[in-house]
Parts: structure tokens; C-alpha cells; sequence
């Protein structure tokens, strides 16, 4: 990690200008200390915290778009379709990376781990004598807990293999590592890679700990998106998700029935899911539904602006290098509201996502990228009791759930059919790399576009673990590079 540049520096560019999610951006004329050293302070750092995942490098753009373009899901229609076709994401399309080309994910979450260890660790010295109730001080607490969860999370998903694979290989250096894992803010600290098992137990009992200690009413005050916030809910939902990847199947089962069963979500009906005019993909502000956590993006906003973000890359109306793919259309019935998800160009020629139709700001425009939805907690339990987690609710059930609010035919409670209906559920959202990834499976495709484009990426290959960029290896040469890549 940039650990002299980042550092060196986290603290003071947690303020930066959140402005679109609180409406006001936090001042920096203040020391980091003096900053700190308030409610107010710990508040606004707090805030600036999340600016960070509407990055390019992270949710804003390149965390979702590669993922879905080393899929099946992903296609390059080219300049004769798109209408500004940028060259960008040819690499994640061929699933061609090394040190010197690989995904920028790795500065800006580690960024964030340390703005949340600024926050986390001046809540933690109580010497600091910070007025505030105690109360609201674990509400912050809670919310940079889970941001530092979430930031871990997504790096070991990337740059390490997957937790099946790792667990599996035991003490054989370096499958089996994890990513480096950050609690301080600490200039002159070079972390090692820790182990899969070890970091997945930092990113659990960081959110254990959110779970316990926020109020179950709390969500941060103001702002412009009421889901772009952290709740309990959602870190119960990234729970459900953690378990999941890590296997431990009953308590990915329990997460997903506690936030099911709060009441606090709703599925879409398959007219709201459905392409048009009244698709919760065109609505802005999201009404009350299935989103449980987004992150807010807006083009007046520091991070997530530009023709690059998710809106601009998928829209034949902006660059559009992303495209979607026959693949995946073809996955879905004619009565599948979802199918209308994956529209042709004005051309008629190619096939675009439309899960980011934007929301009318202009030239450049800009969509919020959901991270944690309800359609996953159902899907996740019933993954989980296919694997003999028990529940009150069955697979089947939870299934027919899905089909019934897109209109598409039930499908039989077996892994195979769950592993389909999140392909389909999810597709443009980031998880199919992933799933792919943690279910040891292949990564299958038909239709591309150029003969260097792979069609099979079998499980267990070492493209499944993303390289460590070259210059991380220069600031801290404790680092271990992943099999398969150079550290040059």
C-alpha cells in the first residue's frame, strides 16, 4: 500500500467534500488534531469516510465494471456502436493483468482503513476527553467499524485467492494468504499480508462489534440519500455476505433472517424492476424498497464524476465500452422482468446494462451503485441451507420468492439453480466474478468480441487473485506478490 503517501496524509483528506451526501462539505482549515479532538470533529471525519467508495477505483466505476467484464456478462461492441468508445477495460476484458496493469482498488481502500483507524482509534483513547454521549461516539464508531470491514472485505475478494481455495491449501505460501491488515495509522508501518483466516476474522469481528454497538434506530442525520448511510441492518446484510464467502453457512443463514425479518425492506415487484419510465433504476431518490446500503454518487461530488464513472462506461450514450453480452441476455424467459435489463443500443446493434440509466443531470450523468440489497439475503439463505444450514424458511421458498417478483418460473431448490438465479439477479451489480470465484467454478463465455478473449478461466487459475501493483512492493517490502504475476 502507498503506506508514506496515504498515511501520511489520511487523516486531513477524511474531510474531503462529501458535498452531494451531506450536503455540506467539512472545512479544512482545522489540524487533524484539533479536528479530532471534537464530537463534531470525529463527526464530519466520519462522513468524509464514505466519499471515497464512490471512487473510480472503487464502486464509482472500475470495482463493478471489471468484475463484470471478466464475466460472461461483459462484452466490447465497439466505436461503431458506442458513441465515444474510450478504449478502457480492454485489459479487464482479456483478463490480461500485471504489477504494472492491475486494479487501483488497493490505494483507495486502504485510504479509507485509515480514516476509519483515525476515527476508531481517538473514540478508543478515552484520554482524549471527547464530549459526547457515549452512545453517540459507538454510532461513529460503528459506521468506520464497517466501513473498514467492507474496505478489507473487497481487498481480500480481489487481490488474494478464494477463501475455499486458501483454506484448502493450508500452510503453502502464498495461496493461502489474505491481504494486510490495518487497525493504526502508522507511518512507518510495513504490514505483512496476514492470513485468509485471520483477515476474514478482522472483517467479522469489526462488524460483530458495529452490530453491538450502534443503536438500532441510528442512521446518520441529513443528507440527500436515507440509504447511503450505515444502519445495523446493513452491517447484519454485509455479515450475511462475509459468512457466505467464508462458509460458515448457519450464520450466513441467521444474518439473512434478521434482515429479512426486520420489516425494514421490501421486494420489488417485477413492473418496478422491468426496464421504463417507473424502474427503480431510474429513480432518484430511491423509494422504499430493497436497497439496504449505496453508495451515493453525483457529478458536483469530489469522487465518481467524469464520463468514466458506472453511468458513462455502461451507456451508449457515453463511452460504453462495457457492454453487455447475448450470454447474458439469454439467460433470461420472455416473462422475466429482468430481461428488459439488457437493452439494445439506439442502433439496435449492441447491448448495454441498463441498471444505470442515470439521472438526468445532463452530459455527464451519474447513477447509485447498489451495494447491499434484499434479493441477496433471500438467495443467501437459501444457499446456506442447501448446505445444511437450517432455517424456518426452505431453499425452495426462498426461491420462488426471487421468480415470483420478476416474473420469471420458479426454479428447483438445488445449488446449481441458486448459483443461476443470482447470475441473473445480480448481473452489472459486481458479484459474478466473486461468485464464481468462491463456488470454484469456471468463468465461461460464448460470446466475444477478438481472438485474444478468453472463454474458459477454470477454477483454481491464478487469474482469479488480481496482482499487487509493483510500486506497493517499494514502499513496503514485506509485501508478497501473488503466484502467477511479477513483481516488476
Amino acid at each position: 500500500m502507498k503506506k508514506y503517501i496515504i498515511i501520511a496524509f489520511a487523516a486531513a483528506f477524511a474531510f474531503v467534500s462529501c458535498k452531494g451526501f451531506l450536503e455540506e462539505a467539512p472545512k479544512l482549515s482545522q489540524s487533524d488534531v484539533l479536528t479530532l479532538s471534537t464530537f463534531d470533529g470525529l463527526d464530519m471525519a466520519t462522513a468524509g469516510a464514505y466519499a471515497p467508495l464512490a471512487s473510480s477505483n472503487w464502486y464509482g466505476a472500475s470495482f463493478i465494471l471489471s468484475n463484470e467484464m471478466q464475466t460472461m456478462n461483459g462484452k466490447r461492441w465497439g466505436p461503431m456502436i458506442s458513441k465515444y468508445e474510450s478504449g478502457r477495460f480492454k485489459d479487464e476484458y482479456s483478463v490480461h493483468y500485471s504489477s504494472n496493469n492491475t486494479k487501483a482498488l488497493w490505494g483507495t481502500a486502504y485510504f479509507v482503513i485509515l480514516s476509519c483507524n483515525s476515527v476508531i482509534n481517538t473514540i478508543e483513547n478515552e484520554e482524549n476527553g471527547i464530549v459526547a454521549l457515549t452512545q453517540d461516539l459507538d454510532n461513529l464508531k460503528a459506521e468506520c467499524l464497517f466501513l473498514r470491514a467492507l474496505a478489507h472485505f473487497d481487498l481480500v475478494r480481489t487481490y488474494a485467492m478464494p477463501y475455499n481455495i486458501a483454506v484448502a491449501a493450508g500452510s503453502k505460501e502464498p495461496t493461502c494468504l489474505g491481504v494486510p491488515v490495518v487497525l493504526t495509522v502508522d507511518a512507518t508501518a510495513q504490514p505483512a499480508r496476514e492470513t485468509m483466516v485471520n483477515t476474514y476474522k478482522q472483517i467479522i469481528d469489526d462488524l460483530l462489534e458495529a452490530e453491538r454497538i450502534i443503536d438500532p434506530s441510528y442512521a446518520r442525520a441529513g443528507g440527500t440519500d436515507k440509504y447511503a448511510k450505515i444502519t445495523i441492518t446493513a452491517i447484519q446484510a454485509l455479515l450475511s455476505r462475509v459468512y457466505l464467502y467464508s462458509e460458515n453457512w448457519q450464520e450466513a443463514a441467521n444474518y439473512a433472517t434478521k434482515v429479512i425479518e426486520s420489516g425494514e425492506y421490501s421486494m420489488w415487484p417485477a413492473e418496478k424492476v422491468a426496464n421504463g419510465t417507473s424502474s427503480v433504476w431510474r429513480e432518484e431518490p430511491r423509494s422504499k424498497g430493497e436497497v439496504i446500503f449505496e453508495v451515493y454518487v453525483n457529478t458536483t461530488q469530489t469522487y465518481g464524476t467524469g464520463n468514466e464513472n458506472v453511468c458513462g462506461m455502461t451507456s451508449y450514450m457515453g463511452y460504453g465500452d462495457c457492454g453487455a453480452s447475448t450470454d447474458l441476455l439469454n439467460l433470461y424467459e420472455d416473462s422475466d422482468a429482468r430481461k428488459s435489463l439488457v437493452s439494445p443500443d439506439d442502433k439496435g446493434d449492441g447491448l448495454f446494462t441498463m441498471k444505470y440509466f442515470g439521472k438526468g443531470l445532463g452530459t455527464i450523468d451519474a447513477s447509485n451503485i447498489i451495494v447491499l440489497r434484499l434479493s441477496e439475503m433471500y438467495l443467501n439463505r437459501a444457499e446456506a441451507v442447501l448446505h445444511g444450514a437450517t432455517s424456518k424458511v426452505s431453499a425452495a421458498e426462498d426461491l420462488a420468492t426471487i421468480a415470483k417478483n420478476r416474473g420469471a418460473s420458479p426454479l428447483a431448490p438445488t445449488l446449481a439453480n441458486v448459483y443461476t438465479e443470482r447470475a441473473k439477479e445480480f448481473a452489472w451489480e459486481g458479484h459474478l466474478w466473486f461468485d464464481l470465484a468462491r463456488t470454484g467454478r469456471d468463468m465461461t463465455r460464448t460470446d466475444v468480441s477478438g481472438t485474444s478473449i478468453p472463454t474458459n478461466i477454470p477454477a483454481g487459475d491464478y487469474r482469479w487473485a488480481m496482482p499487487i501493483a509493483s510500486r506497493e512492493f517499494t514502499v513496503n517490502p514485506n509485501l508478497v506478490q501473488n503466484e502467477g504475476y511479477s513483481n516488476k
